[in-house]
């Protein structure tokens, strides 16, 4: 079998991932573009209701078998989730959910296995650590060394789990996009387990996570990369929330790059996902400069020093600006 570029390796990823898979696939090469991505479960959902000839079965039997591995994980992600919840709120604190959290402790029993999840992200008041990582280490959890960041003072393990716990301050990303009396208010009380209580963020809070964590934390708007697992992530929030306000999201950044990273971000939602997101005008040049250097790199890995150092070239020019981010409401796609 003739290998497929990986071009043609990351467009029929995608394609898969909008559950139309193309009819002249290499499916070892998409496999192991999913796998690098950690979509391998999504991909399954995607391809779920798909009924056509062009998926073999033996993909689908692997799809199927990580899926259900991701599935068990995930119930003891859950586990430990609600029994930290809980343990929390018996001191008194009532922590916030982050990221992969939110998805975790609020999906479907039967979609739960569609998100491969590497830690818990939970976010605790600065002043409620110290309590937080005695309550955790009275049920047996150990801080890491090494792990702490400015943003979460402590990672927290036992050994007869399958993940940490990240503890936080603050999500990832520049301080600066941290607003915790309004991600206070905007958020709502989820019940977690049989007693425990946890703040789920509201929509547009969880998306400026992704979006900070992803372009900012890891540095993916510098590299030009793709983070495609929380892309699916953002593509999820928006399918579920269709009235999200981005003009909230936009006035939640601050700073012309962390605007046009937004828009790179929407422009990749339209583009690759079809989603229901509003459109960047091409007056600004910079976040579709962006989307297609992050499309090259995806598609042809070996450009990725030169389009990098064209990126540090562009920086210097303007380029869209930050007023009228959003010129179509997203009701009015």
């Amino acid at each position: 079998m003739t290998k497929m570029p990986a071009a043609s390796r990351f467009d029929a990823l995608v394609s898969c991932l909008r559950g139309r898979p193309p009819a002249d696939a290499d499916w070892v090469g998409v496999v192991e573009e999913a796998n690098r991505y950690l979509v391998v479960p999504a991909v399954r959902a995607a391809l779920s209701g798909w009924t056509g000839p062009e998926v073999p079965q033996d993909v689908r039997d692997y799809l199927d078998f990580i899926h259900g591995r991701n599935h068990e994980r995930n119930l003891r992600l859950r586990a430990q989730a609600v029994e930290a919840v809980e343990a929390l709120n018996r001191r008194g604190i009532v922590p916030t959910l982050l990221k992969g959290a939110c998805t975790l402790l609020t999906a479907a029993e039967d979609r739960l296995g569609e998100r491969i999840l590497c830690d818990l992200d939970i976010l605790v008041p600065e002043d409620g650590v110290p309590a937080a990582l005695s309550c955790l280490s009275a049920i047996g959890y150990e801080v890491q060394p090494g792990e702490a960041q400015d943003h979460a003072p402590a990672a927290l393990a036992r050994r007869r789990d399958v993940g940490m716990i990240d503890l936080h301050v603050r999500p990832p990303g520049p301080a600066r996009f941290h607003h915790p009396g309004r991600l206070a208010r905007s958020g709502r009380v989820l019940a977690v387990g049989t007693a425990g209580r946890a703040v789920l963020p509201s929509p547009e809070f969880r998306a400026l996570h992704l979006i900070a964590h992803d372009m900012f934390h890891d540095k993916l708007y510098l590299r030009g990369d793709f983070e495609l697992r929380r892309l699916v992530d953002l593509d999820g929030i928006v399918r579920a929330h269709p009235g999200l306000d981005w003009n909230e999201v936009a006035a939640l950044l601050d700073g012309r790059e962390a605007r046009h990273a937004l828009e790179a971000q929407l422009v990749a939602l339209r583009s690759l996902f079809g989603a229901d997101v509003p459109a960047v005008p091409f007056s600004h040049a910079v976040p579709h400069f962006q989307h297609w250097r992050r499309l090259q790199q995806a598609r042809h890995p070996g450009f990725r020093t030169l389009l990098r150092g064209i990126y540090r070239s562009s920086r210097r020019l303007g380029g869209g600006g930050t007023r009228g981010l959003l010129t179509e409401p997203p009701g009015g796609l």
